[in-house]
């Protein structure tokens, strides 16, 4: 009697990919595809199968959470994993592991590998270990409703709208004379719709946008839309320092996708537990609302979309659209074919990148290091000061802010690097208005 095929499951967003996949492994396999990790997830409940082939950077649900639920208590039992990805970071290969693959194929990759790498998990590999259990997502009462999470509608006016630097430095604050000018305070941007604030991160220079906040609306009721673009340190180290949080009249919710090992909201209550800071997040006054983001937000005045970026761990990139304006915000960034090399994928990856933010008055986007500082940083997620520029060519954005400065990194060479880089655009045909970002720095859209 014939031993019934294993039935294999391929999620990825990249139809080429997918398809490709499925080819290979059709010949010794029953096959099914998804093309996001949400439909992924749907699918595997209801065929229930041996293995799954899973992307990590996906529309809707990515490959982390995806594998969580799969070897979670209401997974698919004795399901194998691999997750297949074009990410080198160690740390997404021991993150992925962490949440319960089996094995991490790097893209691109040759069939053979691929059918090896299965045909040994069907040979008995050990089962991965299963995911920590998920920590409830605590707060000060229960996620707002969806009419609270709109920003004031435009009407027959239109609001205005600007952009003012909070903090731009990256990796870690850092405070001397020789970098006053461009400021020592971590990543934190405002865009300001009306009288709603969007924030985009929380590095230390949320705290002095909180000061200003407090200042600002003297005791009435503030909500604002804060989008965080992932959780390293320098992206979310002013978040207990927000006075705002502390008033029982404000609310805000708070934008991302869900963590590589659990919820957005379970990643900012262990950031604020009692080993780190004194008050818990459970002792904040405000109202937050923890919104793990599947797809675009429309939030009245504005629509918000993400886009998955090259940086270790779960990183976000953010475009806002509002009255006839874009805004977007990338930070942090490696490009594919800066990392792993040019090829056919590494290359779409990049132009993925540079059609997300096609269209933009502004652009707000790393750019960390020189080149010769890169030759020993490979691998940190970080772009250069000619990756900007190249991307402002394949874009063609009106203006593009530079920020994430390095901590090491004065005044005096970054004008040097923000000049090196407007020249570089100038040489390639470029138009983009390009210029470093300055804490204080406020810009009307």
């Amino acid at each position: 009697m014939t031993e019934p095929r294993k039935k294999v499951l391929v999620v990825d967003d990249d139809e080429m990919l997918r398809d490709l996949a499925a080819d290979i492994l059709s010949a010794e396999f029953e096959v099914q595809t998804a093309k996001d990790g949400q439909e992924g997830w749907e699918k595997a409940q209801a065929w229930r199968p041996d293995l799954v082939v899973t992307d990590l950077m996906m529309p809707r649900m990515h490959g982390y959470e995806l594998c969580g639920l799969l070897k979670g208590k209401d997974g698919i039992p004795g399901v194998k994993i691999i997750v297949s990805s074009s990410k080198t970071f160690t740390t997404d290969v021991s993150q992925a592991r962490a949440a319960g693959a089996d094995e991490y194929l790097v893209k691109p990759y040759m069939p053979a590998e691929m059918l090896k790498l299965v045909r040994s998990l069907f040979g008995g590999a050990a089962p991965a270990l299963a995911p920590e259990p998920e920590m409830a997502v605590t707060g000060r009462g229960a996620a707002p409703a969806p009419e609270e999470l709109l920003a004031r509608p435009a009407g027959n006016g239109r609001l205005p709208v600007y952009v003012r630097f909070w903090g731009t430095r990256g990796s870690c604050p850092t405070s001397n004379a020789k970098v006053a000018g461009y400021g020592g305070n971590t990543a934190c941007v405002e865009l300001r719709i009306g009288d709603t604030p969007f924030i985009f991160d929380c590095g230390t220079g949320l705290r002095e946008l909180g000061d200003s906040l407090m200042a600002e609306f003297a005791g009435k009721p503030l909500q604002a839309n804060i989008f965080v673009g992932h959780t390293h340190w320098d992206h979310i180290q002013g978040f207990p320092f927000f006075t705002p949080f502390y008033n029982p009249k404000n609310k805000f919710n708070i934008f991302s996708v869900h963590g590589a090992h659990g919820s957005l909201g379970r990643i900012f209550t262990q950031s604020m537990s009692l080993d780190y800071f004194p008050i818990p997040l459970t002792s904040l006054g405000a109202r937050l609302g923890f919104v793990e983001m599947k797809g675009p937000v429309d939030l009245g005045a504005a629509k918000v979309s993400f886009q998955h970026l090259n940086h270790p761990g779960v990183c976000i990139g953010f475009r806002v659209e509002t009255q006839g304006k874009v805004v977007t915000y990338l930070s942090d960034h490696e490009p594919f074919s800066k990392l792993g090399g040019v090829s056919d994928l590494s290359l779409r990856q990049d132009a993925e990148i540079a059609a997300f933010a096609r269209g933009s008055d502004m652009v707000i986007r790393e750019a960390q290091y020189t080149e010769a500082e890169y030759a020993t940083r490979k691998g940190w997620g970080h772009a250069t000061y000619d990756d900007a520029a190249k991307f402002a060519l394949e874009s063609g954005v009106k203006r593009m802010a530079i920020t994430h400065h390095d901590p090491y990194h004065t005044d005096a060479m970054l004008d040097e690097n923000i000049e090196y880089c407007r020249d570089l655009i100038r040489k390639g045909g470029g138009k983009t208005d390009c210029f470093g970002a300055r804490e204080g720095m406020c810009l009307d859209i």
